[in-house]
């Protein structure tokens, strides 16, 4: 996939997907405490965190100050060199025995455990496959007796990434593996994975990720939490204290990356400890909540220049990759993404391996802005959002005529469908919600209130109350099959953050 194809939506998280334009997005609510001068937009927070109250310093946040390069950056690799000469010993000591690695189409190449890299593996190939390969795709058959997993820090968890990727099974054994980390075993299917890999745009844009975490530490000193890569782009969010991002920043933040690509800096994969972990970001109460209350045993940190941060991997050979480089939108948020919890300024950006690529991408770019829904729904009075009610659209006359000529569409199908249309109530006792196991998984989305000591919601579907229609009487096997259809209104408690125009709202009608 490359940029003419990507589809340009460079703020997907765990909760929305969003384009923002200025002028376009919903107004956030005046009284709400997620409302954040300074910034054009909100987003969610990471969502997969589990931190206990008070795991956040809020003492030390108190105390921040914009600073250019802070000591604490001097500090922290000082730290990080003692740790490395202890584990380059270690390293030293393993054994290196004779392997065997498998390309895919079947070719057996001769290597060194503990010695022999991917990149060095792709080099007897191709140099050209070896500089263009983002990361390497591994299937071990076994691992030399002196391996480890974790003791390596293969089996600690991604704490730094919002959202972890499905569980996939047995179906696909293979690991993604540092382009220059020696391999540890026997391999039964070694690939190397470029951009236009799924695998090589991830891992492309997670190290991006980390360079625009160095342009932050570096300009002004901020508190990073997180920084994943997105299905376009990436972001990194930082605690600033007062400071916001604003459009002003991106040209001084795009110059300092452009000033780190140019060093060509390598990214270094370090194990350390829990101990280790939290004296190495003894300055960032975040990562020091993130570390206390996620892992346990050995994880992992990066080193890129003078940068180190809280790291899963794997990550490109060097800095030097990056050969285009753009700040896409900022926006604020909230640590947790809870509003009670301090105010953090996410900056999204992108990058690719050609300039050729981010002069495509920002031509497909202003396209979409052109055609975004909300700039034409303003434009052409269809409809629009008010503080008052939050995710609520309120359609305008030529607004309305183009919805409900929608509903004639669809209704046009029920009855060459053989379906039946009917109307449900809006409000439920949550009992229901409770019997169909919504309530167990989505009762925080949920509109909740009180009614006589009982607890009540709006309904987030309509599924449930076609089960009570169907077995409001007996049955027989002769009324199957039975098809309703209901435009219900549903009501989903969605997040200040991520309401989005007509993609992301409160209040909605769904064909069911």
């Amino acid at each position: 996939m490359g940029p003419d194809d990507e589809n340009l939506v460079l703020s997907s998280t765990a909760k929305f997907s969003v384009l923002n334009i200025s002028g376009a997005e919903e107004k956030p609510n005046a009284s709400s405490k997620s409302k954040q001068q300074g910034s054009n937009t909100r987003a969610t927070g990471p969502t997969k965190h589990t931190l206990k109250d008070g795991d956040l310093n809020l003492d030390a946040l108190a105390t921040f100050g914009k600073e250019e390069k802070p000591a604490w950056i001097k500090d922290r690799e000082s730290l990080y060199d003692d740790i490395k000469a202890r584990q380059m010993e270690l390293w030293a000591s393993k054994n290196k025995v004779d392997v065997k690695v498998t390309l895919p189409d079947g070719k057996v190449l001769d290597a060194v455990a503990w010695e022999t890299t991917p990149y060095d593996l792709a080099a007897k190939i191709s140099q050209g496959l070896a500089d263009a390969s983002c990361v390497a795709k591994i299937t071990y058959s076994d691992f030399v007796p002196d391996y480890d997993a974790a003791e390596s820090g293969d089996a600690a968890v991604d704490v730094m990434m919002e959202h972890e990727e499905e569980n996939k099974g047995d179906a696909d054994a293979s690991v993604q593996w540092d382009m220059m980390r020696p391999i540890v075993g026997n391999i039964s299917r070694l690939e190397f994975c470029k951009f236009d890999s799924d695998e090589g745009r991830t891992t492309f844009w997670h190290s991006s990720a980390h360079v625009l975490g160095e342009a932050l530490e570096m300009l002004i000193g901020a508190h990073l939490t997180i920084g994943p890569p997105l299905s376009g782009g990436f972001y990194y969010d930082a605690f600033m204290g007062s400071e916001v991002h604003s459009e002003a920043d991106y040209e001084k933040i795009a110059k300092m990356v452009n000033q780190i690509v140019k060093k060509k800096q390598k990214f270094e994969r370090l194990v350390v400890t829990k101990e280790e972990a939290l004296g190495l970001f003894k300055h960032n109460p975040f990562k020091q909540s993130i570390i206390q209350s996620k892992v346990e045993g050995n994880t992992t940190v990066y080193k890129c220049g003078e940068f180190i941060d809280l790291c899963r991997g794997p990550h490109v050979r060097s800095t030097g990759v990056i050969k285009a480089f753009s700040c896409a939108k900022h926006s604020s948020t909230n640590w947790l993404g809870d509003v009670t919890q301090p105010s953090l300024q996410r900056m999204y950006g992108i990058s690719f391996p050609d300039k050729k690529m981010i002069k495509a991408w920002q031509h497909n770019l202003q396209l979409q802005k052109e055609r975004d829904h909300r700039l034409i729904g303003k434009k052409q009075d269809l409809f629009f959002f008010h503080e008052l009610s939050p995710g609520s659209a309120f359609f305008l006359p030529h607004g309305a005529r183009i919805y409900n000529k929608l509903v004639e569409f669809i209704r046009g199908f029920y009855h060459e469908k053989d379906y039946t249309e009917v109307i449900t109530p809006n409000v439920f006792n949550l009992d229901l919600w409770h019997q169909s196991g919504h309530a167990l998984h989505y009762k925080d989305a949920m509109f909740i209130f009180d009614v006589e000591g009982q607890e009540w919601g709006m309904k987030p579907m309509n599924c449930p109350a076609h089960c009570l229609m169907y077995k409001h009487k007996p049955r027989s096997h002769r009324d199957l099959p039975m098809r309703f259809a209901d435009f219900g209104v549903l009501h989903r408690n969605e997040l200040s953050g991520a309401l989005t125009g007509l993609t992301r709202v409160r209040r909605f009608q769904q064909d069911d």
